[in-house]
């Protein structure tokens, strides 16, 4: 099979990998090849600790929801090592994009640096493929209000939990999707029952209490460790502000206001005063929007 591929990170699918899919997108069908996204799990940053405070945007599951069911573009996930890191940009260009992709057109992001030592570069995927029949296209950079959109742009948002500037560049709302755990009954007891969700450690968001829907049910969240309840572990607890609901094993919880940071209580009675306050605060939120 003949393809157009296109290779990055792709963290946060932004309006600028947007742009760059829709140009694949547009060039395959142009040249009658079967378009492809090629990305990597985990992030390489993750693997090779160059930034101890990196934080990741979208999981390679959220990725493939958005590019293969709302772009139409199948997704190939690599596994990145330490041992894949070491691998010349050569060699990844020729074993992996030409011959076990089929590509007969690469396109890549102005800034795409990849490969050992990051040599790997525009000039260089020039120079293995365009020999070998395959054509590469650049994609310029893609902006929004004058700002060039990047990953880098719309993490150091979320840190700052300035979700409506994110989402302008996101081109929607921050959202994750993550699996449903027992938790410890607590949220409950307390007359606040939650869906506990975990695999929350690496997101970008600073802890605190938001406004959020729930596979599209509105509801206020907690991210964090719930220090008045002693909590040993990052969760994201969601209490829906409905009594009668259904959501998915894994649901989709999309982040709409960041309400306040995160506080420990010295008694369990104020924390339930600011519960019933951040509860009355996301429903504002909603019912006013």
């Amino acid at each position: 099979m003949a393809t157009a591929v296109a290779v990055g990170n792709f963290d946060g699918v932004h309006l600028g990998h947007i742009h760059l899919i829709r140009t694949l997108k547009g060039e395959a069908e142009r040249r009658g090849l079967t378009p492809i996204v090629v990305t990597f799990d985990p992030h390489p940053a993750v693997v090779l600790g160059k930034n101890g405070n990196f934080c990741q945007i979208s999981t390679a599951g959220e990725k493939r929801e958005i590019i293969e069911n709302q772009l139409g573009v199948k997704v190939e996930v690599i596994p990145f090592t330490e041992e894949f890191a070491k691998l010349p940009p050569e060699v990844f260009v020729e074993e992996y994009l030409l011959n076990r992709y089929g590509a007969k057109l690469v396109v890549v992001g102005y800034d795409w640096r990849f490969g050992r030592d990051a040599r790997g570069d525009l000039r260089l995927v020039e120079e293995v493929c365009i020999p070998k029949g395959c054509d590469v296209i650049e994609v310029s950079p893609y902006r929004v209000g004058g700002k060039v959109v990047s990953s880098s742009l719309v993490r150091e948002l979320l840190r700052e939990a300035r979700l409506k500037e994110a989402s302008l560049f996101l081109g929607h709302p921050y959202w994750v999707r993550r699996d449903i755990v027992s938790g410890k009954g607590l949220g409950r007891r307390l007359g606040f029952p939650t869906l506990n969700m975990e695999g929350v450690e690496n997101i970008c968001l600073p802890n605190g209490v938001y406004a959020v829907s729930c596979d599209g049910h509105p509801a206020v969240a907690n991210l964090g460790y719930a220090p008045t309840l002693k909590g040993e572990r990052r969760t994201l607890e969601v209490h829906i502000l409905r009594d009668s609901f259904e959501v998915s094993p894994n649901p989709k919880v999309v982040f709409h206001r960041f309400i306040r940071p995160e506080m420990s209580f010295k008694v369990i009675e104020e924390l339930v005063e600011w519960i019933e306050r951040d509860i009355e605060t996301a429903k504002w939120t909603f019912y006013t929007s």
